[in-house]
């Protein structure tokens, strides 16, 4: 899944760089750091695409990357921003075989990404940088209280894995996915703790439901 998103997210890039003229791509790829950036799993991703993509910090280990990222000004701004896990393999592979990734991809609706692209908001990266967008400011309990509601949002095959055990709150399993279709389930009168295995995911969408105006919504992560 993680070197099947790798490759939307490519196309999508090189649609757009298409249509602004610009000639190749930049991503913050480092081999082996996670599954989906071994030397297999980038060629298999690159495929997808006709247009170069450039990756300065292939050889680097994370140190390196963090302490650059303070010299150029963009350590505080990445810190705050969420690592998105709505799409987890849970077996992840580091040998993707490039037929399995295209049968998978023939099951998927390609008119979903080119809705996204369509809609795409085109910013400079200094601008990206100085900006507070997408940036969360949700708060966070560790320990909830006995009237807090917890709602698990884990897509249901990751929930039955790792089940969510608590003695003194009543937990509603909604999936992340079903959330806006199901809010009429989440209590008013009482505060509504968003869980995920990572947190950030629940975080993401304690925001948006948050823009709906309720102010209830926090973000169960315990230590």
């Amino acid at each position: 899944m993680g070197v099947i998103l790798k490759r939307m997210m490519l196309r999508a890039a090189s649609d757009v760089a298409e249509e602004l003229g610009i000639e190749s791509l930049v991503t913050g790829e480092c081999i082996a750091q996670v599954s989906s950036q071994t030397l297999r799993n980038l060629n298999v991703i690159d495929a997808v695409t006709d247009t170069l993509v450039l990756r300065p910090l292939i050889c680097m280990d994370k140190p390196e990357i963090i302490n650059i990222s303070r010299k150029i000004g963009a350590y505080d701004f990445a810190a705050r921003m969420p690592e998105y896990c709505g799409v987890i393999s849970v077996k992840p592979t580091t040998r993707a075989r490039i037929e399995k990734v295209e049968f998978e991809e023939g099951k998927f609706d390609f008119t979903v990404l080119q809705e996204a692209i369509a809609n795409k908001k085109v910013e400079h990266i200094n601008s990206v940088l100085s900006s507070s967008d997408g940036v969360l400011d949700i708060e966070l309990v560790q320990v909830p209280d006995t009237k807090d509601v917890i709602i698990d949002i884990r897509a249901p095959q990751e929930e039955e894995q790792s089940p969510l055990h608590l003695t003194n709150n009543q937990i509603i399993k909604i999936p992340f996915y079903e959330l806006m279709s199901r809010l009429e389930e989440l209590p008013s009168n009482n505060n509504v703790l968003l869980y995920c295995a990572k947190g950030t995911m629940s975080q993401v969408h304690a925001q948006q439901l948050q823009q709906t105006g309720r102010d209830n919504i926090k973000v169960f992560k315990p230590s």
